[in-house]
């Protein structure tokens, strides 16, 4: 089990990086670095290919339309396979911060509902909800940050009121912000995130 990677060490706080569709390990380096100058960075390549070039953490049916099955099975893999890669970087050391956007943001949720001992915070970045968990799981203590934009044409700002609901519901200290510049990211985002850090 193995993924394509990007590491920078340093003393400070380790930020995870999760690129969009069509990102690479080194997408979100720049928006890592703009939040936190300080930060260590650690980010996988997705390993779902769509048309065959396109880096994805999972498989989608359509535009909006994920293939849960799939989905679950990646995170399964993120899950069991992080932590070790993390302990070989002497990079293991909480609290552990992911930062994802879009394709990115829905795998980080799915791993926060699913394994919600892996992350601590969550910064996501245009996200959708990746599913319903049919057991609640317990995210007392995780902090979330959701970035959406009414005028995205991808990742809907409904959903991300949505799912900012739902992890509430789970116990979770979300805080909403509603950004302009559609799908693409921006300063109020970087701006957002700092405030939340």
């Amino acid at each position: 089990m193995s993924f394509i990677t990007h590491a920078e060490r340093t003393d400070g706080r380790i930020i995870l990086g999760f690129h969009g569709t069509g990102g690479d390990e080194l997408q979100m380096l720049g928006i890592v670095r703009a939040i936190d100058p300080n930060a260590a960075y650690f980010s996988p390549r997705g390993k779902a290919l769509e048309g065959g070039v396109h880096a994805r953490y999972f498989r989608r049916f359509e535009e909006g339309v994920l293939d849960i099955p799939d989905l679950m099975e990646k995170a399964a893999e993120l899950a069991e396979w992080l932590p070790g890669a993390l302990e070989k970087l002497d990079m293991d050391s909480r609290p552990r911060t992911s930062v994802g956007y879009s394709n990115g943001a829905t795998i980080s949720s799915a791993l926060l509902l699913l394994y919600p001992d892996l992350l601590d915070q969550v910064i996501l970045l245009r996200p959708m909800v990746p599913f319903v968990p049919e057991v609640a799981p317990d995210l007392t203590g995780r902090r979330v940050l959701i970035c959406a934009s009414p005028t995205d044409q991808i990742t809907p700002f409904e959903g991300g009121e949505e799912l900012a609901r739902m992890l509430e519901s789970f116990g979770a200290e979300v805080i909403f912000a509603a950004v302009p510049g559609g799908h693409g990211l921006g300063q109020p985002d970087i701006e957002a995130a700092q405030n939340f850090l």
